[in-house]
């Protein structure tokens, strides 16, 4: 797909109530042979920058992609836990190089702060306009990270489900809404599923 159709893919779900996360991390998800539902799911406790205004969820669920990727599951695997932080530092900066913040509060048009419940946009303001821009700039900037060599050194995807701790590395205060994730469901038909994976 081109960029454009992407974010026309991206709009569409973000349109239908979806979060951020969700779309970007059903991307990486189907990438590595994930469980769409288990996907879209355990993204979901991710949006609204945490639902605090912090971190973009379009950052997050990238950064929780590719823990699932370059991440490491025991303690001692020192060189590994290097690996995944100058990752995810990379991919954070060419981030904030493009967009110029990873805080959901700052990229918010109007500096809406979606996380506050007596904040206000300003008039005339869609404070969401650019949402699925960031998720196709997530997307964009962290491919060079998810290549085929790369996806080969990952577990099997029915472990990755059942034993997902590499996917809180580096996430910091993410990993709380990865978890709460959990006790949600959220679906989306086939064809924006598909449509969400094919972003080039």
């Amino acid at each position: 797909m081109t960029r454009q159709e992407c974010l026309t893919a991206f709009q569409s779900m973000l349109d239908d109530g979806y979060h951020c996360s969700q779309c970007v991390f059903l991307h990486w998800a189907q990438l590595l042979g994930i469980e769409d539902e288990f996907a879209i799911k355990v993204s979901s406790g991710l949006g609204m920058g945490v639902n605090h205004g912090d971190s973009c969820g379009a950052v997050t669920s990238t950064v929780l992609a590719l823990g699932l990727v370059h991440g490491f599951s025991q303690g001692s695997e020192s060189g590994a836990k290097g690996g995944v932080e100058d990752t995810v530092k990379e991919f954070e900066a060419a981030f904030i190089e493009r967009n110029g913040s990873l805080m959901c509060r700052d990229l918010l048009s109007g500096n809406y702060d979606a996380a506050d419940p007596n904040a206000k946009a300003p008039e005339g303001v869609d404070p969401w306009e650019n949402c699925a821009k960031y998720c196709a700039d997530a997307v964009e900037l962290a491919e060079i990270y998810f290549t085929p060599t790369d996806i080969a050194k990952r577990p099997q995807a029915e472990k990755l489900q059942k034993h997902a701790a590499p996917a809180f590395v580096g996430a910091g205060a993410g990993a709380a809404g990865f978890a709460l994730g959990l006790g949600t469901m959220a679906v989306v038909s086939y064809e924006r599923r598909r449509a969400a994976n094919e972003c080039e």
